[in-house]
């Protein structure tokens, strides 16, 4: 499941010192917190994330709010507005102004200082709300590394020719190695568009746009492709890769990332939106020195361990190479998927023809290929038939609220 994500509008900067310091101290998963305090940045980033809620401090003088709130309500529908108060020093012990916000769209609200219980309800309350609603947007997928040339990208470009075979017009694969994207090459085609022709109509993209930006394969698989050049790919920004993933989300029923071997503000973006991370490595020895440090990583910014799978890909049994079990207990992770090693992936690769959409589709690479789509199905039936928007669940063990909170150094101005 992806992280709920949460926007604060404020213009005093120890309220970001004040959450820090509470979810520091909380136990289990919680959502991503992003701070702004410049209006233009603040709507940028509620079209961007589509956050989950959107706290704005408020005081006595409320124009400044009601302009916030309504600007991002109209870019992100479905937020739900949380208004951020100072009790002391104000009128009235504060009444008239909570009144007063109700008026103007706040929903709920909370204290200053902020507390750990006054933050735990509101995240109960707010967030599991949600879950009664049926998930309406696509499976988001992607495939990461922190070491190239690992064959991350032939993984991600077959399971999606694959997932398209099954789901025809359905299936989105996103090339979000932005400058030095492979996909389309990988697949034998010749972008109409990019991304980058995305960030230029970025303020008018929508969902029919977005649509009209992809290029078709012929096994119903739509691309979006990586800019052609490095100087176009960066401009893009990680808040516009963010809002790329919520538009192919509300498009398509799987979206599949490819990822640039680089742990960045990118990458952040997209795990924060991922429903799950097919980590992938080779069975060689600095490789897996690399992959044991990148889950350690990935522990420490909070990406859940339910929502990952390792990939040992290429695996080859020559000697001198670690077996599976001595990878396992090299890394200290479970090895959920093993697609040995083949060289007509090679072959596949430099006639832009995926090996799933070939006629060397029914041997033993293709079935580990297979598994993994499989595993993809199978958490999106699980997801749906459950009815829980991505991020949000209850743990009758712990008194409520177990998803994962994680603040983010995304400050303006930091």
């Amino acid at each position: 499941m992806s992280r709920p994500q949460i926007l604060v509008h404020r213009t005093d900067r120890e309220i970001d010192f004040e959450f820090d310091q509470i979810l520091a101290e909380l136990s289990g998963v919680v959502p991503v917190f992003h701070y702004r305090d410049e209006l233009k940045d603040t709507i940028n980033s509620a079209a961007a994330f589509q956050p989950t809620l959107l706290m704005v401090q408020l005081d006595e003088d409320l124009e400044a709010a009601k302009t916030t709130i309504e600007e991002c309500i109209a870019v992100a529908p479905d937020i739900t507005v949380v208004g951020i108060c100072q009790m002391e020093g104000v009128s009235g012990g504060g009444s008239n102004m909570m009144l007063n916000a109700l008026q103007i769209g706040v929903e709920d609200f909370i204290r200053r200082p902020i507390s750990n219980t006054d933050l735990r309800e509101l995240l109960s309350r707010r967030l599991d709300n949600r879950r009664e609603k049926k998930a309406t947007h696509g499976t988001l997928v992607s495939f990461v590394s922190n070491k190239g040339g690992v064959g991350k990208s032939t993984c991600a470009v077959n399971a999606a020719v694959e997932l398209a075979q099954r789901h025809p017009e359905k299936v989105l694969l996103v090339d979000g190695s932005l400058q030095m994207g492979v996909c389309a090459a990988h697949l034998n085609l010749e972008p109409h568009a990019t991304i980058a022709d995305a960030w230029n109509q970025r303020d008018r993209l929508d969902d029919q746009l977005f649509r009209e930006l992809t290029t078709v394969h012929q096994s119903g698989l739509h691309l979006m492709a990586a800019p052609q050049s490095a100087v176009e790919a960066a401009e893009i920004d990680d808040e516009f890769v963010a809002r790329i993933l919520l538009l192919a989300r509300r498009t398509y029923d799987y979206v599949i990332i490819d990822t640039f071997p680089l742990f960045d503000r990118t990458i952040m973006a997209i795990l924060d939106l991922s429903d799950t991370a097919y980590i992938v490595a080779e069975n060689v020895v600095p490789t897996l020195k690399t992959v044991r440090g990148f889950f350690q990583l990935l522990e420490d910014v909070g990406f859940d361990e339910q929502n990952r799978r390792f990939v040992l890909n290429r695996f080859s049994s020559y000697a001198g190479s670690p077996s599976l079990a001595e990878v396992e207990r090299f890394v200290g992770q479970n090895v959920d998927h093993v697609i040995p090693w083949d060289k007509k992936f090679v072959l596949a690769a430099n006639v832009g023809q995926p090996l799933l959409s070939s006629k060397f589709r029914w041997n033993k690479s293709f079935k580990a290929l297979n598994q993994i789509v499989e595993s993809i199905e199978s958490d999106a039936q699980k997801s749906r038939s459950t009815g829980y928007s991505a991020g949000y669940e209850m743990d009758s063990e712990t008194d409520g609220f177990s998803s994962e909170v994680r603040s983010t150094n995304d400050r303006e101005g930091v």
